[in-house]
């Protein structure tokens, strides 16, 4: 029996959500990890049905809200293993601005942005890391904007943890998320995938033909500029780092905020309890409550 296996996936034939289940699943497996230390919180958009399909404890969300939702699970029980998952669209537009909060705060948070150019779920739009001049359904002349660049994000924004996944080597994507659900800290994992519905400017070969694995480079780094350094000298001549690129450690927010074993002597617990009995009619004891 398969105990990570709550239904059998259900995305259109070809896609690259296919591989992250596999990816994920087998991670879980040789991490030795149990369904109910895990919490996979999720937004909306096709990788995020990934909830559904694992069995896990779980999270449903609204768009773009995957990282305070995650933040909340993370700080209420510190021992549990919180798998944040996004498309593009989901965490690089509306979530873009948490993305930035989550990282500076580095909360011990595995988000997973599962990149395909698109936005599928919603039938084919442009996403923030399509191309620019790409042909797409709702510009049909050609995407007028620049795209996001998900590494340089993160890196500039405090993630301690910067990897590139691609759908086409499930093997090495598996150890990437080990990687990342191990490292103490806010990792991040930009996974370059497809929709052969929706994008078919992107295909799986036009990816591996383009890709440099940055451990050839001498990656992880712990320098945040060498790091930068790396990837645009790998984007510029046009292709794909993947890899660990960026490990770092650092204070973790449950550390700084004291979350894991005492109250934040800051808080007034005691309006915050009042104000829950009165309008919520819920009471709330809390131990060594002032």
């Amino acid at each position: 029996m398969d105990v990570f296996e709550r239904a059998k996936p259900r995305w259109c034939p070809g896609c690259g959500d296919f591989s992250i289940y596999e990816a994920l699943k087998n991670a879980f497996y040789e991490l030795n990890l149990k369904p109910e230390e895990i919490v996979i919180v999720c937004g909306i958009g096709c990788a995020t049905f990934i909830w559904s399909y694992i069995n896990t404890n779980a999270v449903k969300g609204i768009h773009g809200r995957v990282l305070p939702t995650a933040t909340g699970v993370k700080l209420a029980n510190p021992r549990l293993k919180v798998i944040g998952v996004s498309g593009d669209g989901d965490a690089y537009s509306i979530g873009c601005n948490h993305l930035v909060h989550t990282a500076r705060r580095n909360v011990e948070i595995t988000y997973i942005v599962v990149d395909n150019g698109v936005f599928g779920n919603t039938r084919g739009q442009s996403s923030p890391t399509t191309p620019i001049y790409s042909v797409m359904k709702n510009y049909p002349s050609g995407w007028p904007e620049k795209p996001i660049n998900p590494l340089l994000l993160a890196l500039v924004s405090g993630v301690t943890f910067v990897a590139q996944g691609f759908i086409g080597d499930v093997k090495r994507l598996k150890e990437y998320f080990k990687e990342a659900i191990n490292h103490r800290g806010f990792s991040l994992i930009n996974i370059l995938s497809v929709c052969p519905t929706f994008n078919l400017m992107r295909t799986v070969r036009e990816l591996r033909e383009k890709i440099v694995y940055v451990e050839e480079e001498g990656a992880p780094l712990e320098d945040v500029r060498d790091a930068v350094n790396l990837v645009l000298s790998i984007q510029r001549e046009g292709k794909h780092p993947v890899g660990v690129i960026y490990k770092k450690l650092e204070p973790t927010y449950n550390e700084l905020v004291g979350a894991m074993d005492k109250l934040d002597p800051a808080i007034n617990y005691k309006r915050i309890s009042g104000i829950s009995e009165r309008d919520l009619g819920l009471k709330i004891f809390l131990k060594d409550q002032e």
